[in-house]
């Protein structure tokens, strides 16, 4: 029996994958969020113990395919991390940014995915296996359209309406709600917190609800991220001088569900550019075994992630 595993690791949890003839198992971990100072290899590490603790692990695996959101940036880094998966779950492994894992998931083929979640990150691929990557420079110097970007752009409106400077809006109510008061307090709990950037993202949520019950001011903050969206989409597929059906864009994270305010609007702005926006096929974790087989245009993709050839 041949048997593979698919790894999808982000701040919140890590999610393993065993897919073998027999049938399927999913394990769920924990996420990791490096602190200064610490080995992130071993932060990663303990994070795929604990999903590989909740299911039945065969002795040995085809392959193990792993997409991660902070990957080493350093090759001999990351070669030690693909080692050390290895030597853990008993099969050759490969890592990738957790990007690459997404695409294959949601298109399987050429096209544009992008990844928004607390950040934002662009993957187009083309057919003959060319590829560009933009943004993911992170919540200071990027991550347009993303879940950080439109939860901050609440706030700020939110304390602007609350000091009477800005346009009136429901965010502020719900502000005082998400910080639990305005006070010196509640403030410095906030910034104290060390889990203020995804605290800051899930109050995109808080916006994308309020456009959707048709706050102007919550409205415009979600035209604005349709729009980064859009941008960073059409400028990748330009990049790559897609054409046809390589033009198509999908996505991956939770902050674009199909048919909420921030899906119309994005949909609206990229068919105004033709490109049209298409559902996922699949989760990222589906797009590991696509990548162990090396079917589609992903070998040079592939190739880059692991120079050292940890597969």
């Amino acid at each position: 029996m041949t048997a593979t595993i698919t790894i999808d690791g982000g701040k919140s949890q890590l999610r393993m994958l065993l897919s073998t003839p027999a049938g399927r198992q999913l394990g769920i971990g924990p996420g990791f969020v490096y602190q200064p100072g610490e080995d992130g290899v071993a932060r990663i590490l303990d994070a795929i113990r604990g999903a590989a603790d909740t299911i039945s692990l065969p002795t040995t695996v085809a392959g193990v395919l792993a997409g991660l959101t902070g990957l080493p940036g350093d090759h001999a880094e990351r070669r030690r991390l693909a080692l050390a998966i290895t030597r853990l779950l008993g099969g050759p492994a490969a890592v990738v940014e957790d990007s690459v894992l997404a695409h294959a998931g949601a298109l399987d083929g050429a096209g544009v995915v992008l990844c928004v979640g607390t950040g934002t990150t662009v993957l187009a691929v083309a057919t003959d296996g060319n590829y560009a990557r933009l943004d993911g420079w992170g919540p200071h110097l990027g991550d347009r359209g993303s879940a950080f970007a439109i939860g901050l752009a609440g706030m700020r409106a939110a304390t602007a309406s609350y000091d009477r400077v800005g346009p009136e809006t429901t965010l502020a109510d719900r502000l005082v709600a998400a910080l639990g008061g305005v006070d010196l307090a509640a403030l410095q709990r906030y910034y104290r917190d060390p889990a203020m950037i995804p605290r800051t993202a899930a109050f995109a949520l808080d916006v994308l609800d309020a456009a959707a019950r048709a706050d102007p001011v919550a409205g415009r903050i979600c035209a604005t991220a349709a729009t980064d969206l859009a941008d960073a989409a059409e400028t990748a597929a330009n990049r790559l001088r897609l054409s046809g059906a390589e033009r198509q864009v999908s996505y991956s994270g939770r902050l674009l569900a199909q048919g909420n305010v921030l899906h119309r609007a994005l949909s609206a702005e990229l068919d105004a550019r033709g490109l049209p926006l298409v559902s996922p096929k699949a989760e990222p974790l589906e797009g590991g075994p696509t990548l162990l087989r090396g079917s589609g245009p992903y070998a040079r993709l592939l190739a880059d992630q692991n120079p050292g050839g940890d597969a």
